[in-house]
């Protein structure tokens, strides 16, 4: 019996998945800032509990996490994939980079599945870190829970490195902070999607890298919804 022909079959097979996984990569990577868009699109909607025009207007990086799972019951831990942007010289949106968001799950949005989460860096030096080395929220970068609806808050002249805001299933902002979660930057997510292996979060937010449209995409909503 001649087993050849399986045997080429097989092969023809394996290859075709081989060829086929950067895509499949790449396209989990574009739908991650779809989502990304539609998260953030849709919270600014809301006039009630949307981010004010205020935070955004002194914004100088935006972190959107969407769906960020619960793996484990009543102790676990909680990972999203989402995307960071930077404001440019210009006042203007980048690029997006990838990025991981870990926590424990003891008090992240306790009863929830899943949850999505849009961080507001409101200083240089914690993007810095962000960019630099996988920082924890409420340790050397102090957070809060940010602000949301149209009217200004008075209080405190002291802004914090990050505000933070988390929404549940129900699709309301809870207003609670992100203290202990880790936020690191995704390499290979940025290599899927930008097609450039060992691209760096630098070249992603500097330069003019080539990019799938839905970039361009979320760099408008930015523009439109977070002006300098």
């Amino acid at each position: 019996m001649n087993f050849r022909p399986f045997y080429t079959l097989s092969a023809s097979a394996i290859a075709i998945v081989i060829a086929a996984q950067p895509l499949l990569a790449s396209q989990q990577a574009i739908e991650t800032v779809q989502s990304a868009n539609r998260l953030f699109t849709s919270e600014m909607s809301r006039p009630q509990s949307r981010i004010p025009a205020y935070v955004l207007k002194n914004a100088l990086g935006i972190a959107i996490i969407p769906n960020i799972v619960r793996a484990g019951f009543i102790v676990g831990a909680t990972r999203g994939t989402g995307v960071l942007a930077t404001r440019d010289a210009k006042g203007g949106w980048s690029n997006p980079a990838f990025v991981n968001l870990t926590a424990g799950s003891i008090g992240f949005q306790a009863g929830a599945q899943s949850s999505d989460a849009i961080i507001v860096f409101n200083t240089r030096g914690a993007i810095e870190r962000a960019l630099t080395s996988d920082f924890r929220i409420g340790g050397s970068v102090t957070a809060t829970g940010g602000p949301e609806g149209v009217t200004p808050v008075s209080g405190s002249s002291t802004i914090p490195d990050v505000y933070t805001y988390v929404r549940n299933q129900s699709g309301l902002f809870a207003g609670v902070s992100l203290q202990g979660t880790q936020l690191g930057i995704n390499s290979s997510r940025n290599a899927d999607f930008y097609g450039v292996p060992g691209v760096t979060v630098q070249q992603i937010f500097t330069t003019n890298l080539t990019a799938p449209p839905v970039a361009a995409e979320l760099r408008n909503t930015l523009n439109k919804f977070a002006p300098r």
